[in-house]
């Protein structure tokens, strides 16, 4: 009976032990999916005090060095072509990101949202209905970001765009 009692607290305690290592696994996965909900949602803040005040490093400031960025219009790859898109898109926009659902699974976030610009040159209201999926790096920082959407939503608007050419994958 004593190996019995013996037997049966050992088998306790090895349990306790496997459930307390999946509660911290647990905790420590929520934790990164508060940090990148809390992350997301101040890079869509930044964007939108971005385009306000034209300063773009409000926004390009949440990403690593070797963003990547893909879009259904074209694509980026490192901060330079990120950099020189956002310049771009900043320049010929006046826009906002309103999100409207997010969904966070560890350093991944997914977030549907509106994208509401007008058009500096010709005075035309767009509005993107759109998905955009944000990895965040150990940095702290998103290393990638992908958009979709459907590209014959003016499309006509985002030709002359860095990348324009270069589609994902290329």
């Amino acid at each position: 009976m004593n190996r019995f009692v013996v037997a049966a607290a050992l088998l306790l305690a090895v349990s306790l032990f496997v459930l307390t290592m999946q509660m911290r696994n647990a905790m420590a996965a929520g934790a990164v999916a508060m940090q990148v909900e809390r992350i997301v949602k101040l890079s869509i803040t930044g964007y939108n005090s971005a385009m306000r005040s034209g300063d773009e490093t409000r926004w390009l400031k949440y990403f690593t060095d070797n963003v990547k960025r893909q879009a259904p219009t074209g694509s980026q790859d490192g901060l330079k072509e990120f950099t020189d898109y956002y310049n771009w898109e900043f320049g010929n926009f006046d826009a906002s990101l309103t999100a409207k659902q997010m969904i966070i699974s560890g350093p991944v976030g997914a977030v549907e949202f509106e994208w509401d610009a007008v058009h500096k040159a010709s005075g035309k209201q767009v509005k993107i209905d759109m998905v955009g999926i944000f990895e965040l790096a150990s940095s702290g920082k998103f290393e990638s970001v992908r958009f979709y959407f459907d590209p014959a939503t003016d499309a006509d608007l985002f030709a002359g765009a860095p990348g324009a050419n270069k589609t994902a994958g290329q």
